[in-house]
């Protein structure tokens, strides 16, 4: 259920906010994305724009905000866009060549196959009167030249599936859906075993095991699936998901996944970690999962994921993106507003308003997301209910629903139990609250509900020290709550001038504090001291003094450290999402 910008806030809306207003409504958007489409300068394979990202994401903005001035700046883009294309449909930045060849220059296609999706999107959610016939005459165009392209296996795509299937969601064409399915498509060299969506099947051990990619591909599967319902359209997420989330897989611990953007399960920390295009699509390939499987757990790795690794991704003041995003050692920003990364990561922060809430079948509404917001969903047709949650979360696990049917009746609520929370409890109407239990059997408040009717969660957010594995194996980082923390150097610089890199310094967890606030990054934000010992030789012996240290949030982004030494690796605990649970059967 998609919500509006007047029904969502809390840190989620804040920094959606902050995305479109001090980023989206600050790009150049003649000089950097309309210019090249207009010279054509592009003469070698690697050159992209990513405009058709920017187009994909504006079109949610101007739906979300319903401000007349975002939906202006996303309705010139695409209109200066178009006036760059050619009477047979091509849009692009690189000189067209006889035969269409220039469409088989890396990111040529790329380029196409996202500014389809972007003006399909601004069709279907912004009204764009001229956007979805523009899009048919590109994906027809696309269609006729790819066909011709005798070295399919040589050309870079992602989102072409994905953009073909939201066409045929669009306009009920079959011929989108057939191409969608059935053609050969993805560079086997750099990126993904070329195969259609009907046929893919690959292990990570096949040298083109490019992350985004790969999930990319993965989501557009289970959109076919939605069309076909063949089980086997469903094998690679299947693979792909265990592979993520088994015991010393590649999940990392601030939820994201992917190491000089390919596959990996080393668990190293340093570089080029965490490219935002894995990030953005294994939040939209673990929503689409959830929405097939109904299982809430999913949303238990989504917002690891969007806590930590997709919000680090943006500048505590909005304006700057990364490309990755490390856990160890420094991080830095992208210095273009466009290309891949940072387009991508606009299109989810964009969807994240679609995330919080979801409805179930036998009248039930689903919780995902703990954010302060609002929605009104039709249940049935003489039946409506708002639901409206107040929360400080991810600071707090103090959650409150106030609930508003149209009318006394019988329906479900069913919050979301972290698997980090071992002692949650819910009130309704200011009773005693009893103990609910997270895992597999998802938790779920069937009643009689009337206006007015208030139920209150608790979700006990205790400190624990997370097990890493692989290369961080014997060290555990620190997290509450969804939220995992680390070290960086704005709140430690006096003890990094005596132990540069925090090398040597190994945590006593008995000496942890409480959760103390911290404006610095948000204006909810937490930190933590805690103290240290320092082991160098003779130090034991010596009764070598503590030090102390500050805990930051994940999205400090002076941050270098996450996994720490422990005096006793007894106190930590094994990391509640490195186990693929799902597909189990409840057991009641």
């Amino acid at each position: 259920m998609t919500l509006k910008q007047a029904e969502l806030s809390g840190e989620i809306g804040r920094r959606i906010d902050d995305l479109i207003y001090k980023n989206y409504m600050k790009l150049d958007m003649d000089g950097f994305f309309i210019a090249p489409f207009r010279s054509r300068p592009f003469t070698d394979d690697y050159h992209y724009v990513g405009v058709g990202k920017v187009i994909d994401a504006g079109s949610l903005f101007s739906a979300y905000t319903g401000d007349p001035k975002v939906a202006e700046r996303t309705a010139l883009l695409i209109d200066g866009i178009l006036k760059t294309r050619d009477a047979d449909g091509y849009i692009g930045a690189f000189k067209p060549e006889p035969g269409a060849h220039q469409n088989h220059r890396n990111w040529a296609l790329h380029e196409q196959e996202y500014l389809l999706l972007g003006l399909t999107h601004h069709a279907l959610t912004a009204g764009g009167a001229n956007s979805l016939r523009y899009a048919r005459e590109l994906a027809d165009y696309v269609i006729r030249t790819f066909g011709r392209d005798d070295k399919p296996e040589e050309v870079r795509t992602a989102g072409l599936p994905e953009a073909f299937l939201l066409i045929y969601k669009a306009t009920g064409d079959e011929k989108y859906l057939k191409f969608a399915a059935e053609i050969r498509h993805g560079n086997s060299e750099g990126e993904v075993q070329c195969a259609s969506l009907l046929d893919w099947k690959q292990t990570f051990d096949s040298g083109a095991a490019h992350v985004y990619v790969m999930l990319a591909r993965c989501y557009a599967q289970t959109e076919l699936y939605r069309q076909k319902g063949l089980p086997s359209l469903l094998e690679m997420s299947a693979y792909m998901r265990h592979e993520l989330l088994r015991k010393g897989g590649g999940l990392n611990v601030v939820g994201s996944a992917s190491d000089g953007e390919r596959f990996s399960y080393t668990q190293n920390g340093a570089g080029m970690i965490g490219e935002s295009c894995v990030t953005a699509y294994l939040v939209r390939w673990l929503d689409s999962l959830m929405r097939l499987e109904g299982d809430l757990r999913y949303g238990d790795i989504m917002e690891r994921t969007i806590y930590n690794a997709l919000l680090a991704a943006q500048d505590p003041e909005g304006r700057k993106i990364r490309y990755f995003t490390p856990f160890t050692g420094s991080r830095v920003y992208f210095d273009q507003d466009g290309f891949c990364c940072p387009g991508n990561f606009r299109r989810i922060m964009a969807e994240l308003p679609q995330k919080v809430y979801y409805q179930r079948a036998n009248k039930t509404i689903a919780v995902n997301l703990y954010t302060t917001s609002r929605t009104t969903v039709e249940l049935d047709k003489d039946l409506s209910v708002t639901l409206a949650q107040e929360t400080d979360y991810p600071s707090s696990g103090h959650v409150v629903f106030r609930v508003t049917p149209s009318k006394e009746a019988v329906f479900s609520i069913m919050p979301r139990i972290p698997r980090w929370c071992r002692n949650a409890t819910v009130s309704i109407n200011g009773r005693e609250p009893a103990a609910v239990p997270n895992g597999a059997n998802p938790f779920e408040i069937r009643r009689q509900w009337k206006a007015g009717d208030t139920v209150t969660l608790e979700l006990p957010m205790v400190w624990r020290f997370v097990k890493g594995h692989r290369l961080q194996e014997g060290k555990a980082a620190l997290a509450r709550g969804p939220v995992v923390y680390c070290l960086g150097t704005a709140q430690n610089e006096e003890i990094l001038k005596k132990y540069p890199n925090f090398n040597g310094i190994v945590i006593d967890p008995a000496r942890l504090g409480e959760p103390e606030p911290d404006r610095s990054i948000r204006p909810d934000g937490k930190k933590v001291t805690v103290q240290a010992r320092v082991e160098a030789p003779g130090a034991w012996s010596r009764g070598a003094p503590y030090v102390t240290l500050t805990f930051t949030e994940f999205i400090d982004p002076t941050g270098i450290i996450t996994y720490v030494h422990l005096l006793d690796l007894d106190n930590a605990v094994d990391d509640e999402l490195m186990e693929d649970c799902f597909g189990e059967q409840s057991s009641s």
